[in-house]
């Protein structure tokens, strides 16, 4: 083979370090920020937590200024798992006359300062500085929150106080550690017997006599092999002269695929009994709660810090990013000065390799803020009738109606916008929320399928129970409206609002 140099010209994107770190930044969400911000300011201890200087008006006229404080991060050097790049990615950095950059001037000294910028039974920030000091020396007020008891603490406390040999509560443990989250035992008790070594010799009808108690413990029901079980339990411990109760217990075991239906004349039927009656029994049924294992599952909330603010100002609404929801820090200027005193080689580029991450963590987190509150903003500008009537009014709009607009890429946009949440007068979305997809009207114009699925919603929330709306009828009605809606469409958008079947939601008396 002949060896020859050949030259050609091409073009590639090659990613500096600054721009790599941009874009994890955009893509990250706030939560995921503050980890790793917190790894940082651990890592790099040219970077500090900053807390809010007061101004007084005596500073303000001797023209003195606190450091404004800003949000930083650390990127992580190893980017396996980056989103697909794209050539235009390079626009994140430099955007000009920048409100946030302009807004946080002050944060860098002037040799410093980086310029630019549920289902239904029947269907199938801690902003505290952080210093050098031992941390596990400070109080975890965690420890002193009271912890929600599961099902199985509370189930096993009450075997403990039972006069149970110590083979019939091994037993019962074992039971209880078979229980799925809605307390229902899912496994044959053949399963539960071998888990037992053969020396103890467990048999089939000693498991079943120790959950035959375990269902008469509290919450009732608990043990059950499935719904229709736990309901006969439920019924079984009322009292026997209760009005309709053996008709019910009929229903359960024989029809209760008829009432997940709402056939309540197929139920007349079958049972050859008139409607009264059948309403005694339906609201013995309908009246049970047979998720019992509600009140032991976990109350802790995990709340959304939104990103972006929207207020109506002089008429419009306007978009800002949110002041809450960010981390504070700075150029730790103690280290920073150890230039300028006598180090050896290691320390001096120590020092300088510290501060410079440290000035690209911080213009990074600069360009991902300019690029959020930019993309923010243009969605807030199309999409003012949402912001002023609702979802009703919403606009259809993808993702390159927005990159148009600001002449940049798809994916940037989508890194933007991919949990980040906007808080409205209407509450709180992902800014994914307001892409949607369009559909035609008669009139030519286009509508959001947003505002649709908000129509059919409103539609069905306004029926009759005893005649509930078809996918068929609705289509209709939005066709009335000027809204060209399939009928397979409407199916679809009702599935998704996680809405039932016309079948299942008509009143059964």
């Amino acid at each position: 083979m002949k060896q020859t140099l050949n030259l050609k010209l091409s073009q590639r994107l090659t990613l500096t370090p600054q721009l790599k770190q941009s874009l994890k930044l955009l893509q990250l969400s706030s939560f995921d920020l503050e980890n790793e911000i917190q790894q940082c300011l651990d890592s790099n201890p040219l970077l500090e937590r900053a807390e809010l200087e007061q101004k007084t008006s005596d500073d303000t006229s001797e023209g003195s200024a606190s450091s404004t404080e800003v949000n930083s991060l650390e990127i992580q050097q190893n980017d396996e798992n980056d989103s697909p790049v794209t050539a235009n990615d390079s626009e994140l950095i430099d955007f000009s006359n920048s409100t946030y950059q302009e807004d946080n001037a002050d944060v860098l000294s002037s040799d410093q300062y980086l310029s630019n910028s549920w289902d239904e039974q029947f269907s199938g920030r801690n902003t505290t500085t952080v210093t050098n000091t031992d941390s596990k020396s400070d109080t975890e007020f965690t420890q002193f929150v009271s912890k929600q008891e599961t099902l199985f603490e509370h189930l096993n406390w009450q075997i403990q106080m039972t006069p149970l040999s110590d083979k019939d509560k091994s037993i019962a443990r074992s039971i209880l550690h078979s229980l799925d989250e809605e307390g229902y035992l899912t496994i044959e008790l053949s399963e539960i017997r071998d888990m037992f070594n053969a020396e103890l010799d467990v048999e089939i009808d000693e498991i079943q006599a120790v959950l035959s108690l375990i269902k008469t413990l509290d919450p009732l029901g608990v043990g059950a092999a499935d719904l229709q079980e736990r309901l006969l339990i439920f019924l079984h411990q009322m009292p026997s002269q209760t009005l309709g109760l053996d008709v019910a217990q009929s229903i359960v075991k024989e029809n209760l695929d008829l009432v997940a239906t709402h056939n309540i004349q197929k139920l007349k039927k079958v049972l050859n009994i008139d409607e009264r009656s059948l309403s005694a029994s339906l609201s013995l049924i309908t009246g049970l709660n047979p998720r019992i294992a509600t009140e032991f599952k976990s109350d802790q909330l995990d709340y959304i810090v939104p990103d972006v603010m929207v207020k109506q100002i002089k008429g419009k609404w306007q978009a800002f990013i949110n002041p809450d929801n960010q981390s504070k820090l700075r150029i730790n200027q103690l280290y920073a000065n150890m230039l300028k005193s006598k180090l050896d080689d290691a320390g001096t580029e120590y020092i300088q390799r510290n501060l410079q991450q440290a000035k690209m963590f911080i213009k990074g987190l600069m360009s991902r803020y300019d690029t959020l509150l930019l993309v923010s903003q243009t969605i807030v500008e199309r999409q003012q009738d949402f912001f002023e009537h609702g979802d009703d009014a919403m606009q259809a709009m993808v993702l390159q109606d927005i990159a148009n607009e600001l002449d940049m890429h798809e994916s940037t946009i989508s890194r933007a916008t991919a949990g980040k949440y906007l808080l409205s007068r209407h509450g709180v979305y992902e800014l994914k929320y307001f892409f949607s997809s369009a559909l035609s009207s008669t009139d030519g114009s286009t509508s959001s399928s947003i505002s649709i699925r908000s129509l059919i919603k409103k539609m069905i929330n306004g029926e009759s129970k005893f005649k509930p709306l078809s996918d068929n009828k609705i289509s209709e009605m939005l066709g009335q409206q000027g809204h060209i809606v399939a009928r397979r469409t409407v199916a679809k958008y009702r599935e998704s609002m996680q809405i039932a079947p016309s079948s299942q939601r008509k009143a059964m008396i």
